[in-house]
């Protein structure tokens, strides 16, 4: 039986350049000690290999040598753990790749960089693993295309370690006779068939990014791996929340805004929608402004909704008819008229998914805004 863990995208150096300085520090810390999580794990199963399926650092042509010593410094101190890494597209063995302006005696005696296209025979799990390393930045080639179905080994269990959604075909593990196919790139966990995994980044980049180490077993060959997820690796918490702006509801707002928890290990991003009167319209700038330090970012979809005194000087005639019309209508179930709907939110510029979100009273919010905003700066109520 073979246990063994697949990770990839440790992204040790990430710039993380839309954080301040300080932040971002934190957040690079938190990515080795993310690593070092999955080499306590390793070790407190009594789990001998660990293979990296690229980016293990970030910006290799430019990143400082530190940032691969800070590396090395944690894979040296679990020397009972065989670590085989490849490499990405963040840090390809190009010229200047920081793997080669590293000295070879700093490397770990417990690590194997795979420098090309290798094979390598693991004997404590009795496998043969099918490696590649990336060489360029950009590009189609799959170097793993070299192994040939006479290198496959009936009396082993075999394991490809490759980089690279472009490069290599969901049925690449079944082609090539693989027992199992450790892939990196992907940000999140992505099973693509029973023998072929993206096991996703350990330490989030993004709020999008969901991605676990994975502890996969193999009985013997030619039987479908077992995988399992290993959690407590994730240092921060990348949270979203989505808020409801309306004028009944902004009393609550005011407090909701206020009292939010954020965790110290947590980044959190705001994304508010709706409208507001002219007066909670100003008060609701300035609580964002007083608040904005406490989250990451604040995406601000909120509207000016006019009342009918901040319209009141918006002329006579039909445009003042149709104002007070689309006034009347938020109160009462009439219909929004087709011309209307297609003159404010045209239907072809929404996607079907935008289109079951937009309530009447949106519309014509946007609408009763439009007419706003045409009238002369003097007519209009400050805000």
């Amino acid at each position: 039986m073979a246990v063994f863990i697949h990770t990839s995208g440790w992204h040790i150096g990430s710039g993380f350049a839309h954080f301040d300085r300080e932040t971002g520090k934190k957040l690079n810390r938190a990515r080795l000690t993310a690593v070092e999580s999955i080499f306590v794990y390793a070790r407190k199963k009594k789990i001998p290999l660990i293979l990296c399926a690229g980016d293990a650092v970030d910006n290799g042509q430019l990143a400082p040598g530190k940032n691969l010593l800070d590396l090395f410094v944690v894979i040296k101190r679990y020397p009972e753990i065989t670590v085989v890494m490849i490499t990405g597209n963040h840090d390809p063995l190009m010229a200047n790749t920081i793997y080669r302006r590293v000295k070879e005696s700093d490397y770990p005696g417990n690590l194997h960089l795979v420098k090309g296209t290798e094979i390598i025979p693991f004997e404590p799990l009795n496998l043969k693993i099918f490696a590649a390393s990336t060489t360029e930045k950009n590009g189609d080639y799959n170097p793993l295309n070299r192994i040939r179905v006479e290198d496959i080994d009936e009396t082993k269990i075999n394991i490809g370690l490759g980089y690279g959604s472009t490069r290599i075909g969901p049925d690449f593990a079944e082609v090539k006779k693989l027992d199992y196919l450790a892939l990196g790139e992907f940000h999140s966990y992505t099973k693509i068939n029973d023998r072929t995994f993206y096991c996703g980044v350990p330490e989030p980049l993004d709020f999008a990014d969901d991605g676990y180490p994975l502890e996969v077993t193999i009985e013997k060959r030619g039987q479908i791996p077992k995988i399992e997820k290993v959690s407590g690796v994730q240092q921060y918490r990348w949270t979203q929340q989505e808020l409801e702006m309306s004028d009944a509801r902004f009393e609550d707002f005011r407090g909701q805004l206020e009292s939010l928890a954020v965790e110290e290990k947590e980044i959190k991003k705001l994304e508010i929608s709706g409208f507001l009167s002219a007066e909670n319209y100003k008060i609701y700038k300035e609580l964002l402004q007083i608040n904005r330090n406490r989250y990451y970012e604040i995406v601000d979809h909120v509207s000016l909704a006019p009342t009918a005194d901040d319209l009141s000087g918006i002329g006579d005639g039909y445009t003042k008819e149709l104002v007070q019309r689309l006034m009347n209508m938020k109160e009462s179930e009439e219909p929004l008229p087709e011309e209307i709907l297609n003159g404010v939110i045209p239907a072809d510029q929404l996607s079907m998914e935008e289109l079951l979100k937009i309530t009447k009273n949106d519309i014509i919010n946007t609408a009763l805004l439009k007419f706003y905003k045409s009238m002369p700066t003097a007519a209009r109520h400050s805000f």
